[in-house]
């Protein structure tokens, strides 16, 4: 088992980071990459790439298009990493890029490491991000992991950040569920929105969220008259 892990780790090391008998070079967003076609050839991307009529099937240089803004230089390092390595360590704080990145690349046990290191983090702080993200790269399991999180505790934990960052399309498919989590009455459902709206038209704002309330009705009562 040792020596296993030991391999593993020369492999990483001689073949990814130094690279060692590169043949092919990848450039994307300025870096370059001395990498090997039989280790690519795990990504989808570039096992169509190299085996199909491409031009760059015969090429030793590879200037990588990134229409995707999410997708850095850290993220491509990470997935082109993980092509070397059985064990990738996720930072929450970094997986919505290295999605982005496993999702251009085809990187399917990437993709599913990202949505799992998603679900066991949503926080108030991430969940609207990871639903967002989870809609845009197809991860329906993420999204639906957000949504319940929302509907659980929508209620309980309310802050300025949240409310800025809840679209109207989810809000709406959040206070229409059966299952919105209400500690007291209805009458709260009411004053969160009140709150919601006030952040969604005056994004501007940057009080603390007990202030939210007296804030948000002295902006509508002025608008009313």
């Amino acid at each position: 088992r040792k020596k296993l892990k030991s391999t593993s780790k020369y492999i990483y090391q001689t073949l990814f980071l130094n690279g060692e008998n590169s043949d092919i070079k990848i450039c994307a967003l300025g870096e370059e990459w001395n990498l090997h076609k039989i280790y690519l050839c795990q990504s989808g991307y570039f096992s169509s790439m190299f085996s199909g009529s491409w031009k760059e099937s015969s090429m030793n240089v590879i200037e990588l298009e990134i229409p995707d803004q999410n997708i850095d230089v850290e993220a491509l390092q990470v997935a082109f990493g993980s092509l070397y390595r059985d064990d990738v360590l996720i930072n929450p704080s970094r997986v919505v890029a290295l999605l982005a990145a496993a999702c251009m690349l085809q990187l399917d046990g990437l993709i599913q490491q990202c949505g799992e290191t998603m679900k066991e983090t949503i926080t108030a702080q991430t969940v609207c991000g990871y639903y967002n993200s989870a809609g845009t790269y197809g991860l329906d399991s993420v999204k639906k992991k957000c949504l319940e999180w929302l509907l659980n505790n929508l209620m309980t934990h309310q802050s300025v950040g949240l409310f800025k960052e809840l679209s109207i399309n989810l809000m709406k498919q959040l206070i229409s569920s059966s299952n919105l989590f209400v500690l007291q009455v209805e009458m709260d459902v009411y004053t969160a929105l009140k709150k919601w709206m006030f952040l969604q038209l005056v994004p501007s704002w940057n009080g603390s969220f007990k202030q939210v309330l007296t804030e948000a009705d002295a902006w509508f009562a002025e608008r009313r008259r």
